[in-house]
């Protein structure tokens, strides 16, 4: 491995994997504040255990995908996560002063829904290009696994087109006696055999659902509950 990449990779549990060239200091500090509140609210508050970091590409891009628990959970996967992830949220959320400026800190990607949305896949697609993670929940939704909702085929879609594997996620939150956060990384899935610029439907609902029957496994949702 080249020497640049260990250096990336070793900037898994700060914030500067986030850190741009134009970034002004003021912008770093607010990024390193966030980033220490966050992990240690989440470690005191729901004494957050992380499984499975091996199974995370040292370097090289990589999609990754879990379990859509609710907005309080989302930035775990961010934070936790030991290589830096570009995740895709809805345009709504910027419409939140708050949710914006924390948005922009982490390079949080902007998607219209149901919409063509040409900027973000682009931006989605620079982020892969340039070796990095991008994050989705495929459910769309939060708790769509416990809805019933159809998983959409937006991160197959990514992972098939530009030939990089997906890293499931599953993110169990126990209630018993207190709430607790259990992250699990799964093992890397290779779809390299169904590369296509232009990928069928048949074969990105082959691959999603795949995908999805790994992260309910891995966020150990009881079958009953999906149906």
């Amino acid at each position: 491995m080249k020497k640049d990449k260990q250096e990336k990779y070793n900037f898994g549990n700060s914030s500067k994997k986030f850190d741009h060239e134009n970034d002004s200091w003021w912008t770093k500090v607010q990024r390193r504040f966030v980033w220490i509140v966050l992990r240690f609210f989440y470690r005191a508050v729901y004494r957050i255990k992380i499984e499975g970091t091996e199974n995370v590409p040292k370097d090289g891009a990589f999609v990754i995908c879990g379990n859509h628990v609710d907005f309080s959970k989302v930035p775990v996967i961010v934070l936790f996560t030991p290589r830096k992830v570009n995740f895709m949220a809805k345009i709504e959320l910027f419409d939140n002063p708050a949710l914006a400026w924390l948005g922009r800190l982490f390079d949080v990607i902007p998607v219209k829904r149901g919409k063509q949305d040409v900027e973000s896949m682009k931006r989605s697609l620079k982020v892969l290009n340039s070796g990095e993670g991008l994050g989705l929940f495929p459910e769309g939704t939060r708790k769509g696994i416990e809805k019933g909702v159809k998983a959409k085929n937006g991160a197959s879609f990514m992972a098939l087109r530009t030939n990089k594997p997906i890293v499931p996620v599953g993110i169990e939150v126990t209630k018993k006696p207190f709430p607790k956060i259990i992250v699990r990384f799964g093992k890397l899935l290779d779809y390299s055999q169904y590369h296509s610029k232009t990928p069928e439907k048949e074969v990105l609902e082959k691959v999603t659902d795949e995908m999805m029957d790994i992260i309910i496994d891995l966020a150990k949702i009881k079958t009953e509950e999906v149906m």
